[in-house]
């Protein structure tokens, strides 16, 4: 016979006092409460004092193994999670918790077990503590069994190499240099306007008309020559500039050209002189400034050509170059002529 039923016995069948059971099972009412139905009081009292069942864990190992085909200089990381699955036991009951009636407990009119157990131990903590010791202390076990599965897995691989054959098909490249770009001792371009008689312009030459006045012509039908014949240009074209009488008192032309990079060239042409004074001239200028003036007007038809004008290239062989014809003494009716423009590299 288990101990507390003992207790149980020695309080309501014999009405006498137990100290032993009272000590050990507390207030044999309480313990009669708790007792009155042992499937609900042992579960009452595993809750009562917060009892978890014991556990057991089993490991199950399985095996399981992956073959990886045709890896081609891959490398393949496979990423093995191992589960673990825990089955555990019954949500417990608490003292506040009604317990589902069963079948044999059907009359609603049957008072709540908990309720008697709280009326007959009076709610006091301490003797309900002493009397569920009492009664689990003779009760079963509760195992909950744990599974863990262990999964194991093996990898087999099989390489392969692959071996491709790629054929291009190659195009020679020759590297030919470009034919060399030679540059005439003279850059200057169209210098006797000849150009004039197919296209009506004497491009690449511009004229400042525009900005500082004055006026130029284009005359076809004049063959310039020197002082006794010497020298004759050999065209039929000139131009024929009248400088203005106010403002800059001056008309120019001017040619942008390429020649050859660092390298020294005498520039010369043919002028004459018309209706002039002491104020008459003509001053050459290279990209931007005077590099040479003159003012020799004669009373004569002949043309005259201007020496010792000279000008340097810079490394890239860039330059401009510009004429300007003065009429300083702002005389009326002035006009030149002039032709056979050059720059020869010396």
């Amino acid at each position: 016979m288990r101990s507390w039923l003992l207790c149980i016995s020695a309080g309501v069948l014999a009405g006498v006092s137990n100290a032993a059971c009272t000590n050990k099972c507390g207030s044999n009412k309480c313990l009669g409460a708790i007792a009155a139905d042992p499937a609900f009081g042992e579960s009452f009292c595993s809750s009562w004092l917060a009892l978890e069942p014991a556990t057991t864990t089993v490991t199950e190992v399985e095996t399981v193994t992956s073959t990886l085909l045709n890896v081609e200089t891959t490398l393949t990381t496979l990423t093995v999670t191992t589960a673990t699955f825990t089955v555990t036991g019954s949500e417990r009951s608490t003292i506040y918790q009604k317990r589902a009636p069963t079948i044999t407990e059907a009359d609603p009119a049957l008072p709540d077990p908990t309720d008697v157990i709280a009326s007959q131990c009076s709610s006091n903590e301490d003797r309900i503590s002493k009397a569920c010791s009492c009664i689990l202390s003779t009760a079963t076990a509760s195992t909950v069994t744990v599974l863990e599965t262990a999964v194991t897995t093996a990898v087999v691989e099989a390489e392969s190499t692959v071996v491709e054959t790629v054929t291009d098909n190659v195009v020679a490249t020759v590297s030919v240099a470009a034919p060399a770009v030679t540059i005439p001792a003279n850059i200057i371009v169209n210098g006797g306007f000849e150009n004039y008689l197919e296209t009506g312009n004497i491009l690449p030459w511009t004229d400042t008309q525009a900005s500082t006045g004055g006026r130029l012509d284009v005359v076809n039908g004049v063959n310039p020559c020197m002082t006794g014949g010497s020298y004759c240009a050999g065209g039929r074209v000139v131009i024929r500039p009248y400088p203005p009488t106010t403002g800059s008192k001056y008309i120019a032309i001017r040619e942008t050209f390429v020649g050859r990079p660092s390298t020294t060239y005498a520039f010369s042409f043919l002028y004459r002189c018309l209706n002039y004074d002491a104020g008459t001239s003509i001053d050459i200028l290279y990209k931007g400034s005077v590099i040479g003036s003159v003012n020799q007007c004669y009373n004569s038809a002949a043309f005259y050509r201007p020496t010792g004008i000279t000008f340097t290239t810079d490394a890239t062989g860039q330059g401009e170059v510009e004429v300007r014809f003065r009429n300083s003494g702002a005389t009326p009716y002035l006009y030149f002529y002039a032709d056979d423009f050059k720059a020869i590299a010396v």
